[in-house]
C-alpha cells in the first residue's frame, strides 16, 4: 500500500500544565480531504501547526511525504512542501497583492522576478482575483484578502495545504468565496487538512471527519457515517450545537 502523506504519531504537546495534545495519531492519504472540528481549545490549530513545526510537541512525531519534523533539520525546507492557511490573512500590508505572493516563491525557491509573477498571476487567477494584482491588501475585501492568502500559500506549489478556520475572520457573505475556493482546490486532488466549523463544506467535501476534543481525537468516520450516525455522544452533542446555527 501506499504510505499516508501525513503521518501524524502518537502526538503529545503541553503548555505550562495545559495539555493541548493527549496521544493523537492520523493518517491523511495523497488527495484526501479530511476536515477536523470539534469545540474551541480542543486542540485542532495545534495539531495543525505541529504538522509543519510552528509548535514543537515533545512526544510522538508528524512524518510529511517521508520527512520526520521532530528529526527535521532544515524546517524552511520541509514547510516549501506545505502550503498553510491562517485565520487571519498575515499578508504584508505595504505590499500589493501580486508582490506578496511572489515573495515565497523568489525567496525560498530561487525564481526570478518574472518567473514568480507569472507563476503567482496563474494561481491568483485561479482563486479569482488576477485582477486586483496590483492593489495593496487593505483595499480588498476579507474574501479577497485570504483568497490572496490561498494564492500565496499555492504559488509554493506545495503537496499538502493545511487551512486553519479560514473563514472564521470573514463576514458573512464572503464566506462562500472562500469556500469555493477550497472546494475547487479539494476536487482538483489537492491534499488538505481543514481546521473548520463550516459543517456544510465539510458534508460536501471530506473524505473523512476528524472529530476532537479536550487534545484527544475522540471519533474519526466517513463523512456520511459521521453525519448520520456519529458512535460517539460528544460527537452529536456538537453536530447538534453546531448544525442548529446553519
Amino acid at each position: 500500500m501506499t504510505a499516508p502523506i501525513i503521518q501524524i504519531q502518537d502526538l503529545g504537546l503541553a503548555f505550562d500544565g495545559f495539555t493541548a495534545l493527549d496521544g493523537v495519531s492520523l493518517d491523511v492519504m495523497a488527495g484526501q480531504c479530511i476536515v477536523v472540528c470539534g469545540p474551541s481549545g480542543s486542540g485542532k490549530s495545534t495539531l495543525l501547526r505541529c504538522v509543519n513545526g510552528l509548535e514543537r510537541f515533545q512526544r510522538g512525531d508528524v512524518v510529511v511525504d517521508g520527512t520526520s519534523v521532530r528529526d527535521c533539520r532544515d524546517l524552511p525546507r520541509l514547510r516549501r512542501g506545505i502550503g498553510m492557511v491562517f485565520q487571519h490573512f498575515e499578508l504584508y500590508p505595504h505590499m500589493t497583492v501580486l508582490e506578496n505572493v511572489t515573495l515565497a516563491p523568489i525567496k525560498a525557491k530561487g525564481l526570478s522576478k518574472a518567473e514568480a509573477e507569472r507563476v503567482a498571476l496563474h494561481y491568483l487567477d485561479q482563486v479569482g482575483i488576477a485582477d486586483q494584482a496590483g492593489k495593496h491588501p487593505g483595499r480588498l475585501s476579507g474574501g479577497q484578502q485570504q483568497r490572496a492568502a490561498i494564492a500565496r500559500a499555492l504559488a509554493l506549489e506545495p503537496k499538502v495545504m493545511l487551512f486553519d478556520e479560514p473563514t472564521s475572520a470573514l463576514d458573512p457573505e464572503m464566506i462562500s468565496e472562500v469556500l469555493r475556493v477550497m472546494l475547487d482546490l479539494a476536487r482538483s486532488g489537492m491534499t488538505m487538512l481543514v481546521v473548520t466549523h463550516e459543517m456544510g463544506f465539510a458534508r460536501e467535501v471530506a473524505d473523512r471527519i476528524v472529530f476532537m476534543d479536550r487534545g484527544s481525537i475522540v471519533e474519526t468516520a466517513g463523512t456520511a457515517q459521521f453525519f448520520s450516525a456519529s458512535q460517539t455522544e460528544r460527537a452529536r452533542e456538537f453536530l447538534h450545537k453546531v448544525l442548529a446555527k446553519i
